[in-house]
């Protein structure tokens, strides 16, 4: 199941959902992930069973590498908030009978102070950000 979403800063949106025909990647661990960080999508069935999980890199993008400019020797790459976040991105799920619902999870970043190196990507534990059930 390809499921297809849109996204406006924090704001997720399933935007379609189509059967289709592929290999399905490898489930990541469906237990023992309460308090990780990062982000995934959960196949869950109808009672609330976590049946597929696949960890990704956060497609709503909390953050951008800026560069330095070409006068500031010594100056190296930074990550700072990314301002205006919009876009797209896909998650395939298997497309079974048991399967019921399907949920996004995602850390934030740190809300306070500057918002240096990697702490920006996953400072938290992830939270569920949507949940919605499948179009059968």
């Amino acid at each position: 199941m390809r499921l297809t979403f849109s996204y406006d800063g924090d704001d997720v949106k399933l935007i379609s959902q189509q059967r289709t025909e592929m290999v399905v990647p490898a489930s990541d661990p469906v237990t023992g992930f309460k308090k990780q960080k990062g982000f995934w999508a959960e196949l869950k069935n109808d009672r609330d069973k976590t049946l597929y999980r696949r960890v990704m890199h956060n497609p709503t993008r909390n953050d951008a590498e800026v560069f330095p400019e070409p006068d500031t020797p010594g100056q190296g790459i930074s990550r700072e908030p990314a301002p205006k976040r919009k876009g797209v991105f896909v998650v395939v799920v298997p497309d079974t009978d048991k399967g019921n619902e399907v949920t996004l999870s995602r850390s934030s970043p740190e809300t306070r102070g500057p918002a240096k190196g990697l702490r920006a990507l996953a400072i938290k534990p992830a939270t569920e950000i949507l949940r919605f059930k499948l179009k059968k």
